[in-house]
């Protein structure tokens, strides 16, 4: 099984566990104590980031589950997912200039522009370079991405679908 998809199993059951703890808390007969409604919320809403994490996953997961070679090319090149991404981190990076420094919460387009940055990333990762100008955005990607201090899977599988590539232009 795919540990993606093991590890979205595993924290659906932790939050089907922490919802039934909040459903007695909230229907129990015992009579409230003084910070139980402020327990209560926050641990609703951490349950709710769950959610969120389990939803990102669980994309990931379909993402990686539609990578037919034939399929990549049509749905777009690596060179057209690049410039969406980029475009997507501009708004994003625009977004945040634009917020005021008083404002305590984010945004709320901010969380859907994260998710559809990281459905591009995830893309570009994912994709089969079949032209060098592909080949070249997904290791543009890779370096504009990390910004020389992150790493995280997606950059080595990028690396290796040009190097693979590359080879057999060779």
């Amino acid at each position: 099984m795919n540990t993606n998809l093991a590890a979205a199993i595993s924290n659906a059951y932790d939050l089907s566990s922490i919802l039934r703890v909040c459903v007695r808390s909230l229907e129990g007969d015992a009579p409230e104590q003084p910070g139980d409604g402020e327990a209560t919320a926050h641990t609703v809403k951490l349950a709710g980031n769950m959610v969120g994490d389990l939803i990102s996953t669980l994309e990931l997961v379909e993402l990686r589950g539609e990578r037919p070679e034939e399929d990549a090319n049509q749905r777009t090149g690596a060179v057209q997912l690049l410039d969406k991404w980029k475009a997507a981190k501009r708004t994003r990076d625009a977004l945040i200039q634009a917020q005021s420094t008083k404002q305590v919460s984010e945004p709320a387009e901010l969380a859907e522009l994260d998710q559809n940055i990281e459905w591009y990333a995830e893309r570009i990762s994912c994709f089969e370079p079949k032209t060098d100008a592909d080949a070249a955005a997904m290791l543009e990607w890779c370096v504009e991405d990390c910004a020389g201090e992150l790493l995280c899977e997606q950059y080595p599988r990028a690396q290796k679908a040009v190097i693979k590539y590359l080879r057999s232009k060779a």
